[in-house]
């Protein structure tokens, strides 16, 4: 007689027990590897057209130099400011005009983030739009345009920098990543000049988790 042979039903639930905790393990971490890359593209985008929409607004208006930092109304007056100037170059999905909020067609969004007393103009530039966790350092990420020499050197440790990441004397140029992260974990706005030095990756201790 031939011998049949077959899995009994405890090995069967043993090995979809194993089979469970590996893909518990496994899956968020594909997760977190693929949000990540999805904000590292969306921050490496925007930079770089923000960066060339001020290009083409100097080419239409001249010199940033001659920009004049809003002072009324702030942060409409922020907005205003950045519609009149910077939209016609960068473009948008649609506004928000009720939250002053840009949104852009990959998703992501703009929000004006300074009151009166500011000496530039803060935005905080959130990869996924309104999609939670909506928190700087995860999805938000700070940036400034600053209109005075004085200004744009000390947060960009440059004055012929117009738009660029928090830097101040904390994280100006030439310190230590080190720095970077420590100024990150204590000051969430400082993380864009992290990012900013990593070629905007979030690498493996970059302090915080999404």
């Amino acid at each position: 007689m031939r011998k049949l042979f077959a899995f009994t039903l405890s090995e069967v639930m043993i090995t979809m027990t194993i089979v469970g905790v590996v893909a518990a393990m496994t899956i968020p971490t594909l997760h977190y590897q693929r949000v990540k890359k999805e904000y590292t593209a969306k921050l490496k985008n925007f930079y770089s057209r923000m960066e060339n929409s001020i290009l083409d607004m100097e080419m239409d208006k001249g010199s940033f130099r001659d920009m004049r930092l809003p002072t009324a109304n702030r942060p409409t007056g922020d907005y205003n400011w950045y519609m009149e100037n910077i939209d016609p170059y960068m473009g948008h999905n649609y506004v928000n005009e009720g939250t002053k909020t840009v949104y852009y067609k990959d998703g992501s969004s703009l929000r004006f983030t300074c009151g009166a007393g500011c000496g530039c103009l803060d935005v905080s530039y959130d990869v996924n739009g309104d999609k939670a966790p909506n928190q700087t350092g995860y999805d938000r990420q700070t940036f400034l345009y600053c209109f005075s020499d004085a200004n744009r050197n000390t947060y960009f440790g440059n004055k012929d920098v117009f738009f660029g990441t928090y830097g101040a004397s904390h994280t100006a140029a030439g310190t230590t990543r080190a720095k970077m992260i420590t100024q990150c974990k204590d000051s969430p706005s400082y993380c864009t000049r992290l990012l900013q030095n990593d070629q905007w990756e979030f690498k493996g201790d970059y302090p915080f988790k999404f």
